[in-house]
């Protein structure tokens, strides 16, 4: 497992504050969480993203804006609209999307558990899991669900 403070200080370096985020999957039966942000530090920000993998999964759980209650301005005035009302699928293109990432807190959860608390516009995600791990990976390599040209 790696040590918390060093998850910590990987985190912070990749200035992750505002940025896009590209994806975010759970696979393997909820064993694995993986989420993607763009990477704006280096000048090759469109061929690399940030890949924060949470392993071992014990809890992983989200909320989204489709629940959120809005407001919208009609000729009325405003009102109350419940629900985001189109599918995230049909209208995510870059560099249009409104996911950019403003929190990533780590903490200990138990003595063998890591808890990752995340915050976007349009969405907020709480893990627990045994290990995190953080790298570069190239964007094309990763076949995100937007990603048109392929």
């Amino acid at each position: 497992m790696s040590d918390i403070e060093e998850i910590k200080e990987k985190i912070n370096r990749m200035d992750y504050w505002d940025s896009q985020v590209l994806d975010f999957n759970i696979q393997y039966f909820g064993d694995e969480a993986k989420l993607y942000i763009q990477s704006y530090k280096e000048y090759r920000e469109t061929e690399f993203c940030w890949e924060i993998k949470f392993l071992r999964c014990f809890k992983v759980s989200y909320e989204t804006d489709a629940g959120w209650v809005r407001q919208r301005k009609d000729i009325q005035g405003f009102s109350d609209v419940f629900g985001r009302e189109y599918d995230v699928k049909d209208t995510f293109i870059l560099p249009n999307t409104t996911y950019s990432a403003q929190d990533i807190a780590v903490s200990q959860h138990s003595h063998f558990l890591l808890r990752a608390k995340i915050i976007m516009d349009n969405m907020s995600i709480d893990i627990i899991c045994q290990d995190i791990v953080i790298a570069k990976v190239q964007i094309k390599e990763q076949h995100f669900f937007w990603d048109r040209t392929r």
